[in-house]
C-alpha cells in the first residue's frame, strides 16, 4: 500500500469518527432514541467521559488545575460561544471548495446533465441564506419591553406551563418559553440552543432553522449523488471501467473489480474521497434530524416540550394525572397532576387519565396550522382568542 493509501485510510477513519461524534450530538438527545444505544453513547460522550476526566484530573493534577479546566470547559460548552459555529462554517466552505475544484469540472458527464447546475445553485443559495437568517434572527428573546406582548402569544395550560416569574430574568415567564443557560435569556417557544448556529431556536427563527435543515438535507443527498456520478465518470476517464488491469509494486497484473477501481481512484483523489465519505456520514444524520424536527412541529410541540410530555407520560403511568372539575355542576374539565399524598385531601370531582392520548395538547392546532404558525408566526395581537390565556 502506498503512502497516499495510508493517508487516505487514516483521513477516512478520522472522518468516520468525527461523523459518529456529530451524529451523536444531533440525534442523541431526541425522544426517538430514548433507551437505545444512541442515547447511551450520547450520555457517555457528553456526561460520563467528562466526569471521569474531571475525577482523573483532580486526583492526578490537583483541585486547582482541575477547577481551571472546568471553568475553561464551561466557557466553551456552557455559554454562548462561536467555536462550533466557526468550525461548522469552515467545514462547509471547505467541502464546497473541494466540490468546485474536484467535482464541478466533470459536470456535465455521462450520468449528470448540464441542467443540474440550476438546482445546484438554487439549493446552495437557499441553504446558505436560511443559515445566515437562522443565525442572525432574533429567536424571540423576552425582554422587559416585550414581556407583556410575549405573554399574550400563548395561554397557560396549567399542565406544562404555569404563571410564574423566571428565577434568573426576574420577570414574567411566557407560556412555552424557556430560559437558555447558554444565552442567559428567556426565549419564546424555545426549542433548543443550537451550537452550530450559536443561537437559540425559538418562535422568531424556527422557520429559518427548518428551512436550513430541509435545504441542507437536499444538499447532502444531492451532493452524494453528484459526487457519485463523478466517481463513475472518473473510472471511464482513467480507463478503470470494464475490468481494467493495473500492475502492482512487484510488476504483477491485477484486474480491478468495481470496488477496487473506486479505491484506486480514491488513492489519487484523496480530497474527493474525504468529501464523499463526509456526505455519506452526514446525509442520514441530517435527514433523520430534519424528519424529527418537522414531525414535532407538525404535532404542535418543541423538543423542549417533548421532555415535559415524557414526564406527563410517566405521571400517567404512576396514576397521578386526572381530569378535574372545580365543582359538581361544572362540565368543564382541566388536566392536572395530583400527587398521591395530596389526593385524599383534594375533594374536587375527578376521573383518572389512563393513557397519554387522552391528554389534549392545548398548543396543537393540527399539522397544517402548526406548520403554518411556525413558518409564518403571527403578531401577538393576531393570535386567535382560543389560544389566549
Amino acid at each position: 500500500m502506498s503512502m497516499w493509501s495510508f493517508t487516505v485510510f487514516w483521513a477516512l477513519a478520522a472522518l468516520g469518527v468525527f461523523g459518529l461524534w456529530v451524529t451523536l450530538l444531533i440525534l442523541g438527545p431526541n425522544r426517538m432514541f430514548r433507551g437505545t444505544a444512541v442515547e447511551r453513547a450520547y450520555f457517555a460522550v457528553t456526561e460520563t467521559l467528562p466526569e471521569a476526566l474531571e475525577r482523573w484530573m483532580r486526583s492526578g493534577v490537583g483541585d486547582a488545575l482541575a477547577a481551571r479546566a472546568e471553568r475553561a470547559w464551561n466557557a466553551l460548552f456552557g455559554r454562548r460561544n462561536p467555536m462550533f459555529q466557526i468550525f461548522g462554517v469552515v467545514l462547509y466552505w471547505t467541502g464546497l471548495a473541494v466540490f468546485f475544484v474536484q467535482v464541478a469540472p466533470y459536470i456535465p458527464n455521462r450520468y449528470a446533465a448540464s441542467w443540474q447546475w440550476v438546482p445546484i445553485g438554487a439549493t446552495l443559495a437557499a441553504n446558505i441564506g436560511s443559515y445566515i437568517a437562522a443565525c442572525a434572527a432574533d429567536p424571540g428573546v423576552v425582554s422587559a419591553e416585550n414581556v407583556d406582548a410575549a405573554c399574550q402569544v400563548f395561554g397557560y395550560d396549567h399542565l406544562l406551563y404555569f404563571e410564574r416569574d423566571c428565577r434568573t430574568c426576574l420577570q414574567c415567564k411566557p407560556a412555552r418559553s424557556k430560559h437558555c443557560s447558554a444565552c442567559q435569556r428567556c426565549v419564546q417557544m424555545m426549542d433548543h440552543h443550537c451550537i452550530w448556529l450559536n443561537n437559540c431556536v425559538g418562535l422568531g427563527n424556527a422557520r429559518w432553522f427548518l428551512c436550513f435543515l430541509a435545504t441542507f438535507s437536499i444538499v447532502c443527498v444531492y451532493g452524494t449523488y453528484l459526487v457519485g456520478t463523478v466517481i463513475l465518470e472518473l473510472r471511464h476517464v482513467h480507463g478503470l471501467a470494464d475490468g481494467a488491469v493495473i500492475w502492482d509494486e512487484l510488476g504483477r497484473p491485477v484486474q480491478l473489480s468495481f470496488k477496487s477501481s473506486v479505491l484506486y481512484l480514491f488513492d489519487g483523489y484523496p480530497l474527493l474521497a474525504v468529501l464523499f465519505v463526509l456526505l455519506l456520514v452526514l446525509t442520514p444524520a441530517i435527514g433523520i434530524f430534519t424528519a424529527y424536527q418537522l414531525r414535532i412541529t407538525a404535532l404542535g410541540y418543541t423538543s423542549n416540550e417533548e421532555t415535559k410530555w415524557l414526564n406527563i407520560s410517566d405521571a400517567v403511568k404512576d396514576g397521578v394525572v386526572f381530569a378535574v372539575r372545580d365543582h359538581e355542576d361544572t362540565p368543564h374539565e382541566t388536566i392536572q397532576v395530583i400527587e398521591k399524598e395530596d389526593q385524599a385531601d383534594d375533594a374536587r370531582p375527578r376521573r383518572p387519565i389512563s393513557h397519554l392520548r387522552h391528554v389534549p395538547n392545548m398548543y396543537d392546532r393540527g399539522p397544517w396550522l402548526n406548520l403554518k404558525f411556525v413558518l409564518f408566526p403571527p403578531r401577538p395581537e393576531s393570535v386567535p382568542k382560543a389560544h389566549q390565556s
